[in-house]
């Protein structure tokens, strides 16, 4: 079943590499929250993870081309924000930083998208996949959601839906197909 986000991933990574920045932008939506959360199990703070995240995704940008698809795209991505972070964690500045720091060095960033065509193209093509969704046969779209979008595990989706495991397996591999086959002729079609 991993395949299928695999699959999708895949999608959009020969769409980043052709220079599409809303492809990229929909990966960094999927992966920033683990990415984060692994982060800050390095660096224990919230802005130095949100630092490392960011530059974790910039690397990941310009060096999208060395990614050969060996293995998943988080596992790549995973490993570039691990690296930041050990070189983090081990440099002067850190150690300095964190004895240094008090509330008024803490200042908080916010980012600003230098182009705002390619946050739009994003938004554009987010919204026309959630609306592909909508329109999925109820059972697909609820297995696909609760998994995807909430993060439950089969089991408990066969618990919540009140079907059998091997249902809900084949129910959330139906939805995938669909959304990569729309992501294929609509989204990939609009170049």
């Amino acid at each position: 079943m991993k395949n299928n986000s695999n699959d999708i991933d895949s999608v959009l990574i020969e769409k980043v590499k052709k220079g599409n920045k809303g492809a990229f932008d929909f990966l960094v939506n999927k992966y920033y929250p683990r990415v984060y959360a692994s982060l800050f199990s390095f660096t224990k703070s919230k802005e130095d993870s949100e630092d490392l995240a960011q530059q974790t995704f910039i690397k990941a940008w310009q060096q999208i081309e060395s990614f050969r698809g060996d293995s998943a795209f988080f596992t790549w991505i995973y490993r570039i924000a691990i690296n930041l972070a050990k070189n983090f964690v081990v440099s002067s500045s850190y150690k300095k930083q964190k004895a240094n720091t008090s509330i008024q060095d803490v200042a908080i960033e916010i980012t600003s998208y230098e182009n705002i065509e390619s946050v739009l193209t994003h938004n554009q093509s987010m919204q026309e996949i959630k609306d592909f969704i909508k329109t999925m046969p109820e059972s697909l779209k609820t297995a696909f959601t609760l998994r995807e979008s909430e993060g439950k595990s089969y089991e408990e989706i066969s618990i919540i839906t009140n079907t059998p495991i091997g249902t809900v397996r084949s129910r959330i591999f139906r939805a995938r197909e669909s959304i990569i086959e729309f992501m294929q002729k609509e989204l990939m079609n609009n170049e």
